[in-house]
């Protein structure tokens, strides 16, 4: 596996997630029974990313692809998780292992920064630029490993 192809994986495993999370809040059906589950499968999913990333030798990302493009596409991934999960904030009395969900999606999420970053050494540099309006969603997701690692 390459980083292109782990970060592709993750970004269509999160496409299929975060819009359920959508949806929930939409319609108004956010509780715990409904999103625990989904809050679950991303942190999965966010795992397996990391996980792969760590297998990937160092060497084997010499023949890596942009570093632009891969920022953007991490720009994206973390734009789209702190967007659907932002919507999550307004229902956060119905949820009241909320706080706890997204702790453990902040450490998953980190994980994968910090995969990326010992991989392609500078490319937190680039995401972080590419994240400077979503940093206050961030904060108030309290993603405090996640501004850590970007520098935010």
């Amino acid at each position: 596996a390459d980083v292109t192809s782990v970060l592709d994986t993750l970004q269509g495993q999160v496409g299929t997630i975060l819009p359920q999370i959508d949806s929930l809040v939409s319609g108004g059906n956010v509780s715990e029974d409904s999103v625990t589950p989904l809050i679950g499968q991303l942190t999965v999913a966010l795992n397996n990313a990391a996980n792969d990333l760590a297998n990937i030798p160092a060497s084997g990302s010499s023949k890596r692809q942009s570093d632009d493009d891969t920022a953007n596409l991490v720009a994206g991934i973390v734009t789209d998780i702190t967007n659907s999960l932002n919507g999550l904030l307004g229902s956060a009395a119905s949820i009241p292992t909320l706080g706890a969900l997204l702790s453990g999606v902040d450490v998953s999420l980190n994980q994968v920064l910090v995969g990326l970053e010992t991989l392609l050494a500078g490319v937190l540099n680039l995401v972080a630029t590419l994240l400077v309006d979503v940093a206050g969603l961030l904060r108030s997701l309290a993603f405090g490993l996640v501004l850590a690692s970007l520098g935010l």
